[in-house]
């Protein structure tokens, strides 16, 4: 965490101005990053194959009508808000690499439309992260292609219905939607690192309300960043753990391309293992554990690529190019970010991996018979701590994999929305409780049949 000066000042001891790099793009790659990926395109087959991808990716786009203000459930605008990011990142890294003003326009439609949304949907703060994120990857990756007037619409946006709503909940004064900064899971990471986004990007046309937020940003951090020791596991599951990481490793890879430091951040114990988590925990069927309110499919993260390239480890991006099915077909532009640079994993030979994790915190152990055989043998168990976000009274359960068939299964997150699933009523759901897994229970009662 940067040092401070003068104490209750709380501004960071080198000025922001000073640090921030001050042409644009910064956030995530820099113009000398995106002439790297220019020329691996047109040297590497696999980048080539992403880039084709990416594209085609975005002629579809130009096709499909503008975003809207939607929330179906009458809680979330966060379908919207992801699709808004999905389709600015993939337009804005098109026309980073060929100049196609069309990728441009498009991306205008969609930013204009989302700036003049009433607001982000503060109340449900992901929804407000993840808009943010998008805006100023619109900004930053496609300045040169805006006129004083558009800059001017999207910094706007970004302050107004990004930036201060947040500055509300790192004050204190946010009412019953704050609760995030202090909050120890999933939501920590995703809403500071779609904010930081948003400061980064326009922090020096905004100094002030960009250096409060990143400063309360990196405070509030603290209280979820270290729950990846110590060896990367997530007590949310696998699904939440990808969510976590996709807004954790850009938030730390951002800091780093505009402010030249990520602060020591990516040191934090825990994080150079991360990788691991979705690698054991996804048995031979493709299939992850997936224990807690997660998915069991297995999961396509990018920022394998950025922890790879960070920490020397050739079998996160094998794992990723597996999670792909070995094509670059349905590459993403994450994927253009961090393929060039990360280690070469065409020779990479599984064998000389362990076949057993044990991940403590999280209280979770995996076993199989081989990598690569898809017949091979797999089991997962957990035992953990009930009390986790998202966790189900499963301590005890497991699946097993065998012959390329899961016999014993868990049956996942049922319907957010049921009433009370996240209160009251939570463990009256049979996905919740003990019944509802490959656990003992005993004595069973209408109450919990866990602690």
């Amino acid at each position: 965490i940067p040092a401070r000066a003068g104490g209750e000042t709380g501004r960071f001891a080198v000025e922001l101005s000073e640090m921030l790099r001050k042409e644009h793009p910064r956030l995530l790659a820099t113009e000398a990053d995106f002439a790297r990926i220019k020329e691996a395109i047109h040297t590497d087959r696999q980048a080539f194959q992403l880039y084709a991808a990416v594209k085609a990716r975005a002629e579809g786009i130009l096709r499909e009508s503008v975003s809207t203000y939607e929330i179906p459930d009458g809680l979330r605008l966060l379908a919207t808000s992801r699709r808004v990011l999905e389709r600015v990142e993939t337009l804005a890294m098109a026309y980073r690499l060929d100049g196609d003003a069309r990728f441009a326009g498009r991306a205008w439609q969609e930013l204009k439309a989302a700036g003049e949304f009433p607001d982000w949907n503060p109340r449900h703060f992901l929804d407000t992260a993840e808009m943010t994120r998008a805006f100023a990857i619109g900004y930053d990756w496609l300045y040169d292609a805006w006129t004083d007037e558009q800059r001017a619409f999207l910094r706007e946006a970004i302050i107004a219905k990004g930036l201060e709503p947040a500055l509300a909940a790192y004050r204190g004064v946010a009412g019953d939607w704050g609760w995030w900064v202090r909050a120890n899971h999933n939501w920590n990471l995703v809403v500071n690192g779609g904010i930081a986004m948003g400061a980064l990007a326009i922090a020096d046309e905004a100094p002030e309300i960009a250096e409060e937020v990143l400063l309360a940003g990196l405070d509030s951090l603290q209280h979820a960043i270290g729950r990846l020791a110590p060896d990367g596991g997530w007590d949310e599951g696998v699904g939440y753990w990808h969510y976590s990481i996709s807004y954790l490793i850009p938030y730390l890879a951002a800091l780093q391309t505009a402010l030249g430091t990520d602060f020591g951040l990516a040191e934090t114990p825990g994080i150079a293992e991360s990788g691991t988590f979705p690698m054991y925990l996804t048995g031979p069927t493709d299939t992850t554990f997936n224990f807690a309110d997660s998915g069991k499919g297995a999961v396509r993260a990018p920022e394998l690529l950025w922890l790879a390239r960070r920490f020397d480890r050739t079998e996160y991006v094998w794992w990723h190019l597996r999670a792909a099915g070995g094509s670059a077909a349905t590459g993403s532009a994450g994927d253009l970010l961090w393929q060039p640079g990360a280690p070469d994993a065409s020779g990479f030979d599984p064998k000389g991996l362990s076949f057993d994790r044990y991940f403590r915190a999280v209280e979770v152990a995996a076993f199989r018979s081989s990598w690569e055989d898809p017949d091979a043998l797999f089991v997962a168990f957990k035992a953990g701590d009930n009390k986790a976000n998202h966790s189900n009274l499963d301590l005890g359960t497991f699946v097993l994999d065998a012959l390329g068939v899961r016999w014993a299964e868990d049956l996942g997150a049922d319907d957010y929305n049921l009433p009370g699933y996240f209160g009251a009523e939570r463990w009256n759901y049979y996905r919740n409780r003990p019944e509802g897994q490959n656990t003992l229970v005993i004595n069973p009662s209408a109450t919990p049949s866990q602690n």
